[in-house]
């Protein structure tokens, strides 16, 4: 007979903490409203419907997404406000970035379908939507620092737990 010992696996601080803010922004859905996102009556398909979101719609949706989640972790009101404002600023400087992914998918689709391939316009194409792309996830995470600091360690362990367990479904 053998006894099996398992390791303690160190902890993932990092990892957690970035998790917990972007499901704070969102549920990561926050970028994609910003980014050109599309009304529907799913939060998760607003790419796929006609009609872009207004910002106020915008606003209001990721406001109801935060303090949804937030709600779940006992967040103070004061805390709700703070990543609320986070959350704002975020999706309003990405919106400025002029991301439009159905667009940019048109182009790369009618540049692959000319009769003579272009790979100078691929290339360039490509360069200008990796520069907005890089832009846009660097505020995110700028936004991901910030809503972390407003909450507690132990709420952010609870958030990310709940992400673990609702993405490992």
């Amino acid at each position: 007979m053998t006894i099996e010992t398992q390791t303690p696996q160190p902890p993932r601080r990092w990892g957690r903490t970035v998790l917990a803010a972007a499901l704070l922004l969102g549920l990561g859905g926050a970028g994609g409203f910003a980014l050109g996102a599309y009304k529907t009556s799913s939060f998760f398909w607003h790419a796929m419907a006609p009609g872009k979101l207004t910002p106020e719609e915008t606003a209001s949706m990721v406001e109801r997404k935060v303090n949804h989640v937030l709600s779940r972790v006992d967040a103070t009101d004061e805390q709700k406000a703070k990543v609320n404002a986070i959350a704002r600023a975020a999706v309003a400087d990405l919106s400025k970035l002029g991301f439009t992914p159905r667009e940019s998918r048109t182009k790369f689709l009618n540049l692959f379908r000319a009769d003579q391939i272009d790979p100078d316009a691929i290339e360039a194409l490509r360069a200008e939507q990796s520069t907005k792309w890089d832009a846009a996830t660097k505020r995110i995470a700028q936004a991901v620092a910030e809503a972390g600091q407003v909450l507690t360690p132990e709420q952010r362990r609870d958030l990310t737990e709940r992400w673990n367990r609702r993405v490992s479904s």
